[in-house]
C-alpha cells in the first residue's frame, strides 16, 4: 500500500495498491491521519466540497475521458479541480473511490490535541464511523525564542 499526498490539496491522499484485508487499510489511514496531524500541516487550497479541518482519503484510480485525454483520480496529485467550461474535472466524480473522510477540531477536554470522526467508505457506500480521540498534542502558543 502506498499513500501519495496531493501537491495541490494537501490534506488529499491517494491509495496506490490498498491492501486486499480491509481492517488493514483502515489501520494505514489511521495511522497516515496521525501522521499528517504531526506535521506542521496546511490546508492549502480547498477541495471544492471540503471543510478545512478534514483529511481526504481516496484509492487511486478511476477513468473518465476528458478534453486533455484520460484522467482520473490521480489528476488530482497535480492539478486544481475544474468545475466548469469545456470539461469538469472534480474529486466528488469519483465516489466509487473514496475511501475515509476525516473531520478533526481541537478536543473539548484539551485543546493542544485533536479529536475527530472518521467515515470509511468501500466501494462507493458507507461503511462505518470511528472516532479517534486526543491524537497529538498541538503546538498553540509558539515557543519564544530566548534572548542572550
Amino acid at each position: 500500500m502506498r499513500f501519495i499526498q496531493s501537491k495541490v490539496y494537501p490534506n488529499l491522499y491517494l491509495v496506490k495498491y490498498p491492501d486486499k484485508d480491509y481492517s488493514k487499510v483502515q489501520k494505514a489511514i489511521q495511522e497516515k491521519i496521525k501522521e499528517h496531524l504531526e506535521t506542521n500541516h496546511t490546508t492549502g487550497k480547498p477541495l471544492s466540497y471540503s471543510g478545512e479541518k478534514a483529511i481526504y482519503i481516496y484509492e487511486y484510480g478511476g477513468k473518465t475521458f476528458g478534453f486533455l485525454g484520460v484522467a482520473g483520480t490521480g489528476y488530482f496529485i497535480n492539478h486544481e479541480e475544474d468545475l466548469g467550461g469545456f470539461v469538469t474535472e472534480e474529486l466528488g466524480m469519483y465516489q466509487n473511490y473514496r475511501l475515509a473522510e476525516f473531520y478533526y477540531e481541537p478536543c473539548a477536554n484539551d485543546s493542544s490535541l485533536y479529536c475527530g470522526e472518521i467515515n470509511y467508505f468501500k466501494e462507493g457506500e458507507f461503511l462505518k464511523a470511528d472516532n479517534l480521540y486526543n491524537i497529538i498534542s498541538i503546538d498553540i502558543y509558539p515557543k519564544s525564542k530566548s534572548v542572550k
